[in-house]
């Protein structure tokens, strides 16, 4: 007569055996899996970094095109100044010629 061991000893080290062996089995990744992940994943890098770099440019030249802007901007006053400067200086030089001439005679 076989004897059963006491609160079925054989039964759990089976089962115990069969789900490491199951988890073994589920550890290991093949290599067609991780093929099409790495390849997913550089489909990805390579469709994001030229939006990022693209990006980073446009704001870039947004930046120097309104640093240029304002230099336009105290540029135009400038001249404006310069050009009221040139009509004052006129002006005087024209009221001066007058008196001249007018003292002259």
């Amino acid at each position: 007569m076989e004897q059963k061991p006491l609160f079925g000893f054989n039964e759990k080290d089976e089962i115990v055996l069969n789900f490491d062996n199951e988890i073994k089995k589920t550890k290991e990744i093949p290599f067609y899996t991780l093929l099409k992940v790495w390849i997913v994943m550089m489909i990805f890098f390579f469709l994001t970094v030229p939006v990022v770099y693209i990006r980073n440019e446009i704001y870039y030249i947004s930046r120097d095109i309104a640093e240029l802007r304002s230099k336009h901007e105290v540029l135009l006053e400038e001249n404006r100044a310069l050009k009221n400067s040139i009509e004052l200086l006129r002006f005087k030089n024209e009221i001066l010629d007058s008196f001249s001439v007018e003292n002259a005679k």
